[in-house]
């Protein structure tokens, strides 16, 4: 009887020490688990945003400066180097604020709205690209995507609308948002691009006040 009551306390003393020994190897074990990964390098999520964007008014016209960040998908990449177009468009806004009872007592009334169309084509035989501005004609040509996309993204002097379009009631301002044009796109592609969210690139919209 004393020796089986001895195995019973041995017994017990050892789950009272074994006890810390088992919770700190799980805690070791969930730690391991839980722990994020640093050795793979973060990806950089595709998209489109806005950094800063400004206006100035230089005789009579609104000239627009902007820095935009284009970060494309792997789908659109491919795209591009397979020789499809693809067309950013850069959609802006003039808004007055509300205040008169005519013109909205709940929204802010829509006083122009534009659109400039950059269209991205490549030149395999040059191994080149081009940013074309199809509402100018105008045509940029660059070594590399890289450069492309620097450039692309550096919108200066780009003339907005002429001052007396706007009209001197009320305090107006500016909202301007990048996207890529899925309706440009081949047709054999758009049904998938409208599906796919790796097509549907665009930036929040970026307000400022335009300044007299």
């Amino acid at each position: 009887m004393v020796s089986t009551m001895h195995c019973l306390a041995s017994v017990e003393r050892f789950r009272v020490r074994a006890w810390p020994v088992v919770w700190l190897a799980v805690c070791s074990l969930l730690l391991v688990i839980t722990e994020p990964s640093t050795s793979a390098p973060d990806e950089i999520e595709a998209g489109f945003d806005i950094r800063n964007a400004r206006t100035e008014l230089v005789d009579g016209v609104y000239l627009l400066d902007a820095d935009i960040s284009f970060v494309f998908s792997d789908e659109a990449l491919e795209a591009i180097e397979n020789g499809v177009p693809v067309t950013i468009i850069l959609e802006m806004d003039v808004l007055r604020e509300r205040g008169l009872i005519w013109d909205n007592l709940w929204w802010d009334k829509q006083v122009a709205h534009l659109e400039a169309r950059l269209r991205i084509e490549t030149r395999p035989l040059s191994n080149t690209y081009l940013v074309r501005n199809v509402n100018s004609g105008e045509t940029q040509i660059f070594g590399s995507f890289s450069e492309l996309l620097v450039g692309l993204g550096k919108i200066r002097k780009f003339p907005l609308l002429d001052a007396h379009l706007i009209g001197s009631e009320g305090r107006h301002y500016l909202r301007l948002r990048a996207l890529l044009d899925i309706e440009s796109l081949p047709s054999p592609m758009r049904p998938l691009a409208y599906l796919s969210s790796l097509w549907r690139l665009q930036s929040d919209w970026y307000e400022w006040p335009l300044a007299p």
